[in-house]
C-alpha cells in the first residue's frame, strides 16, 4: 500500500480554468496529463480519453505531440472539443454578434428587440435602460430585485419595482408558440421523451425561452460562412447556459448537479449573455487539428473525434495501436447532461440529439448508479487496449464516495492500480492503473487489514490527516488484495468498513465532528501531542 500511495503529485497550471461552461467540466489543471505522457516517451502515440469530459484536456494532449482518441457521445462535449482544438478570434466572433444584432424581428433590430425585454428604470436619473439581471426568490417566485449600471453613475444591486413586474408578466404572455417551437427541435410532440423535455424546459425564465427563441430561429436564417456560423453558435450556448436558473444570486462558484431552483436565482439578460460570450469565447491559443473517426490525425499531434459512446468504438479499435489512456473522471451531472439534450436540439436541431436523448429520462443518479455507470466503461476499455498499458485518470472534486465507485468499477474490469497521489482535498485527485494480464483473486473484505491498512499509513504519515487521504489509503489497500472485486455490487459496504475500521479506539478525530469524512485523523496514542502542539 505504501508504494501505492507514493506517486508522486504532478504539479500543473491554475485549478479552474477560465473557459465557458467550466461550471459544469471537470475543474483539471493544465500540465499534469503532459508530464505524465511525456515520461512515456512515446511523441505521436494514440491516446485515448475514454470520457471526453475535459475539452481542455484533449486539446493539451493534442498540443503535446500526441493523436488523441476521444469518445463524446454527448453532442455539446463534441462542439467544446471542436472549439477547444480551434479556438475563435475575437475579431470573428464580434462579427458574428454583428450579424446577429442586424437580423430584424419585424420592424426592430435584434439587438434592441431583446433588450427591451429587460428594460427598468434608473432610481436616479430615471432614465429607461437594459437591466443585467433580475433577482427571484423560487420559493414565493416574485421578484426581488434587480441589477443594472446607468450612465449617471446609480446603479449596483436595488429592489425590483411594480413596473419590473408587469414588464416579466407581459412578456411571459407571449410565451406560448415559442416553448413550442423549443420543444420541438428536441423531440417531437408525440415522442414519448417530451414529458421529460418539458420539464427540463423549466428551468428557464420565460423571458430567456423567448429571447433563445427568437434568437435560434434567426440563426437558421442568416448566410454566413461556416467559420461565423460556428461562432454565432458558440455565442448562443454560451447565453443558453447563462439565462437558465441556474445561477444563485451571491455564489461565486456554483456547480450545479441537478436541475433544481437555487432559493434566489438570477435571470439574466438573454443579450447581454451573447456580448458577454466574445471575451469568454475567444482565445489566443494554438490550433491543433481535430477530425473525425476513422480519420487519422497527423503524427504531429492532433484530435479524433468519435461521435458516440466507448461501447460503440471498441470493436473498431483494432485498426490502431492504443499506447497509454488519460482522461479527467466524470461524476453525475444531471444538469449537464439533460441541459445538452436541450442545447443539442435548439442548436442542430432533433435529429442531432438522436440517443443522447434518453439522458432527459435518467433520474437515478447515485453513486451505487455512478459504480456501474463507470464498470461498464470500464470494461469496453479494458476489452480495447493491451496488458500493460498505463492509464492515468484526472479525478477532481474527489469526495469518498466516487472515489470507491471509481475504484471499484476499476478492479472489475482487470485494471490494477499502479499509483494514487492525493494533495489537498480540493485538489484532483492521481490516479494511475495499469491493464492486467490476469485477474486476481477476490477476497472477502476483513475490517482487520483495513484498520491495519489505516493504522500504517498514519504512522507513515506522522501527522493528522483528513479523512480522505485516509479513505485513499485504505481504498488502495483493499484494491492490492482484490478486496474490492468481491464487494463491486455494494459501493455502500465499502465505505461502511472504512468507516467501521476508524471507529476504533486506535483513531481519533481531533476536529471531533459530527461527520466523520469531514474530520482530521490521527492514532490515539498521538492525539494528545497534537492538541498540544495545537493543531
Amino acid at each position: 500500500m505504501a508504494d501505492l500511495l507514493s506517486q508522486p503529485y504532478l504539479i500543473g497550471g491554475a485549478l479552474e480554468a477560465p473557459g465557458p461552461l467550466r461550471r459544469f467540466l471537470p475543474a483539471v489543471p493544465d500540465g499534469p496529463a503532459r508530464t505524465f505522457l511525456a515520461a512515456l516517451k512515446l511523441p505521436g502515440a494514440w491516446v485515448l480519453d475514454p470520457f471526453g469530459a475535459s475539452p481542455r484536456l484533449a486539446a493539451e494532449i493534442a498540443r503535446s505531440g500526441h493523436r488523441t482518441l476521444v469518445a463524446a457521445g454527448n453532442p455539446v462535449s463534441r462542439f467544446l472539443l471542436d472549439l477547444a482544438a480551434h479556438p475563435p478570434q475575437e475579431a470573428d466572433l464580434h462579427a458574428a454578434l454583428a450579424d446577429l444584432a442586424a437580423a430584424r424581428k419585424e420592424d426592430e433590430r435584434l439587438e434592441t428587440h431583446l433588450q427591451s425585454m429587460y428594460l427598468t428604470r434608473c432610481a436616479n436619473c430615471e432614465r429607461e435602460l437594459p437591466a443585467e439581471a433580475f433577482l427571484w426568490d423560487s420559493k414565493t417566485s416574485e421578484m426581488t430585485g434587480r441589477i443594472y449600471n446607468c450612465t449617471c453613475g446609480s446603479g449596483g444591486e436595488l429592489p425590483a419595482t411594480p413596473e419590473d413586474v408587469q414588464n416579466a408578466v407581459r412578456w411571459g404572455r407571449t410565451l406560448g408558440m415559442h416553448r413550442s417551437r423549443a420543444l420541438e427541435r428536441v423531440a417531437a410532440f408525440d415522442d414519448p421523451d417530451r414529458p421529460f423535455a418539458e420539464e427540463a424546459i423549466n428551468i428557464y425564465p420565460p423571458r430567456a425561452i423567448y429571447g433563445l427563441s427568437v434568437i435560434i430561429n434567426k440563426l437558421d436564417g442568416i448566410s454566413s460562412t461556416d467559420e461565423r456560423r460556428r461562432c454565432m453558435t458558440a455565442l448562443i450556448l454560451w447565453a443558453a447556459d447563462q439565462s437558465n436558473a441556474l445561477w444563485p444570486h451571491l455564489t461565486e462558484r456554483p456547480r450545479p448537479k441537478q436541475l433544481t431552483f437555487p432559493g434566489v436565482y438570477r435571470e439574466h439578460n438573454v443579450w447581454m449573455a451573447l456580448e458577454a460570450a466574445v471575451k469568454a469565447w475567444a482565445s489566443s491559443e494554438a490550433a491543433v487539428p481535430l477530425v473525425l473517426w476513422p480519420e487519422e490525425p497527423p503524427e504531429t499531434g492532433g484530435i479524433c473525434v468519435f461521435e458516440g459512446p466507448l461501447r460503440e468504438l471498441v470493436p473498431q479499435l483494432e485498426e490502431i495501436s492504443i499506447k497509454a489512456v488519460v482522461g479527467a473522471i466524470p461524476r453525475p451531472n444531471q444538469a449537464f447532461w439533460t441541459l445538452s439534450a436541450l442545447w443539442s436540439g435548439w442548436l442542430w436541431g432533433r435529429a442531432a440529439v438522436g440517443p443522447f436523448k434518453a439522458v432527459l429520462r435518467r433520474r437515478r443518479y447515485d453513486w451505487q448508479w455512478h459504480a456501474e455507470a463507470l464498470r461498464s466503461l470500464f470494461g469496453n476499455l479494458g476489452a480495447a487496449i493491451p496488458a500493460q498499458t498505463p492509464f492515468f485518470a484526472l479525478m477532481a472534486e474527489p469526495e469518498p464516495s466516487f472515489l470507491t465507485a471509481t475504484m471499484l468499477a476499476a478492479q472489475t474490469s482487470g485494471l490494477v492500480l499502479a499509483g494514487l497521489a492525493v494533495r489537498g482535498e480540493q485538489e484532483p485527485l492521481q490516479i494511475h492503473w495499469r491493464k492486467s494480464d490476469k485477474t486476481p483473486p477476490a477476497l472477502a473484505l476483513n475490517e482487520n487489514f483495513t484498520r491495519k491498512a489505516l493504522r500504517e499509513y498514519l504512522e507513515s504519515r506522522k501527522e493528522p490527516t483528513p479523512y480522505l487521504h485516509l479513505h485513499a489509503a485504505a481504498l488502495a489497500s483493499l484494491s492490492e488484495k482484490g478486496m474490492l472485486r468481491q464487494s463491486s455490487d455494494n459501493l455502500a459496504a465499502v465505505d461502511k468498513s472504512i468507516l467501521d475500521a476508524l471507529q476504533s479506539q486506535e483513531f481519533t478525530d481531533l476536529e471531533n465532528r459530527a461527520n466523520p469524512t469531514s474530520g482530521l485523523w490521527t492514532l490515539h496514542k498521538h492525539s494528545k501531542q497534537a492538541t498540544l502542539k495545537g493543531i
